[in-house]
């Protein structure tokens, strides 16, 4: 295995305009300061202050958004980076891992790809990936295996399969509908800093934020090697070849990941676990202590010294003495909070180190919490009993529902786009507005100017004379349509979706 140094992968070369030449610690650090500022700054980011964590179109401001959600994950990801070079600086292990002279943007990195992690995440969360996915599964796909192919060669067809035709582009066919029927927040994330917001980060940053290394157009079993590693959607078709420069820059293998992503990831399991819960009381879902004995119930055998007594009875306990001075679910949840991240996040920071020759070559195939320990099992307490008592409660299961039903419903909405012929389509890019398609016209002045140029520019690298020019084209156009929705904040697919509807 080759040796660790992390020089090799906090990687501050950008892709576009980066600076070139040996740099100084100093210099680095305002490379990485300049990803910040492009981060925090950007409208994606401004965006999740109106999307859902877990509560849709939530008018108190006390419940969390994924803004405030993703604010929680990017402390706990300095505290778990913090803890981690603490700790190799009292084992003298920095210089020898190349981490001297780079503490500054590991910690920076970790932080802001823990703010980036939900930016590719539709409007409804899971419900509107869900939506997404249907919608198009039901369009791209076959009748069954007599559909004739097309007389001409045109893959588009007015019921918007991707028919089976010459052999020779069934393989790109299956390619392209496997791609577009697998929408995930995470590989969205992925185009959206690079393909639609043109943020050019640095290497490092992105890598970071690259969760999972499924190609969304994998068909097939995922290694076991790699079961977890793969059992998502990372990345689309059409940020293929930015993702091979990615690998290439940061000496990833093809299945691999960036070593600080597992930080990240572990912030975000750490963070929504108990602000769930937190979240849950705050909307009246169950009182303060109804939640602390779904925990109690839940965690089964109770021992003296356990780590559910050192944390959740220790916070009970608590809260029951000093609620005279504040509210007892204030300070529970304080509480529950602290205990929970004084024990998790050293043991993340463990478990980062005790593993990091296999971390750092991008193999160690398991989330950091995720093992036999009775830390990975209070971790499961909370999801348990936010699963349970949570998401399947009726208030919560009706705003998902109707968050689906607006989604597919705006993309049936815009599908006569899709219906388009080619040329009728390139038509209308060209001149914005033609007087015999005019419901078309309408439609495509709607999209946004950013999701347009992005959909010129690919097709643009496109070769027009090519077998393969009608299956791309119709993909970036679908692209295009997802890009959109997806867009959208939890509040303006709503509006957007009754006043199309007319239903005002």
């Amino acid at each position: 295995m080759a040796p660790i140094d992390f020089r090799t992968k906090i990687n501050w070369h950008r892709r576009f305009r980066s600076p070139q030449g040996e740099k100084s610690e100093h210099e680095i650090l305002r490379i990485f300061e300049s990803d910040r500022g492009r981060i925090i700054n950007s409208p994606a980011i401004r965006r999740l202050q109106q999307k859902t964590q877990v509560f849709p179109l939530e008018r108190n401001a006390a419940v969390r958004t994924r803004l405030t959600h993703s604010m929680e994950v990017q402390q706990v990801g300095r505290y778990i980076a913090k803890e981690i070079l603490s700790r190799l600086k009292e084992q003298r292990l920095l210089e020898t891992y190349g981490l001297d002279e780079l503490t500054g943007p590991f910690e920076s990195i970790v932080e802001m790809a823990c703010l980036m992690h939900d930016i590719g995440n539709p409007p409804f969360g899971h419900f509107g990936e869900a939506a997404i996915n249907d919608w198009f599964k039901q369009r791209l796909y076959p009748l069954d295996a007599k559909s004739q192919p097309l007389s001409d060669d045109r893959c588009v067809v007015r019921d918007l399969r991707l028919r089976e035709g010459e052999e020779g582009l069934n393989d790109l066919r299956r390619k392209v509908r496997q791609d577009l029927c697998h929408f995930e927040g995470n590989a969205q994330g992925i185009r959206l800093v690079h393909s639609l917001m043109r943020m050019n980060l640095t290497w490092a940053q992105v890598g970071c934020i690259l969760k999972y290394t499924r190609p969304a157009w994998w068909m097939g079993e995922t290694p076991a090697t790699h079961s977890y590693l793969m059992k998502k959607p990372g990345y689309y078709l059409s940020e293929e070849a930015y993702i091979e420069r990615l690998r290439k820059e940061l000496s990833l293998t093809a299945k691999g990941r960036f070593p600080l992503t597992w930080i990240m990831e572990a912030a975000d399991d750490i963070s929504y676990c108990v602000a769930d819960l937190e979240d849950a009381v705050e909307k009246r879902i169950f009182s303060v202590e109804e939640l602390y004995q779904h925990l109690y119930d839940a965690w089964g055998k109770h021992e003296k010294g356990s780590l559910f007594s050192q944390v959740v009875e220790n916070a009970w306990e608590k809260s029951r003495s000093n609620s005279l001075s504040r509210s007892t679910e204030d300070q529970f949840f304080m509480y529950l909070r602290v205990n929970t991240l004084n024990k998790l996040v050293p043991y993340a920071a463990s478990r980062f180190i005790d593993n990091l020759p296999l971390i750092f070559s991008g193999e160690f195939n398991h989330a950091l919490l995720e093992d036999d320990s009775s830390f990975s099992q209070l971790l499961e307490l909370y999801k348990h009993v936010a699963m349970r008592h949570v998401f399947s409660h009726p208030d919560v299961e009706q705003l998902e529902l109707q968050g689906y039903r607006v989604i597919s419903g705006l993309l049936e909405i815009y599908s006569p786009l899709l219906h388009l012929s080619v040329d009728e389509f390139s038509e209308l890019v060209e001149h914005e507005r033609v007087r015999r398609i005019p419901i078309e016209s309408r439609l495509y002045q709607k999209l946004s100017t950013r999701h347009r140029l992005a959909y010129v520019e690919a097709i643009g690298k496109l070769e027009r004379h090519s077998p393969e020019w009608p299956v791309m084209e119709y993909y970036y156009r679908c692209r295009l349509i997802q890009d959109y929705i997806s867009g959208m904040t939890d509040l303006y697919a709503w509006d957007e979706y009754r006043k199309l509807m007319a239903v005002e």
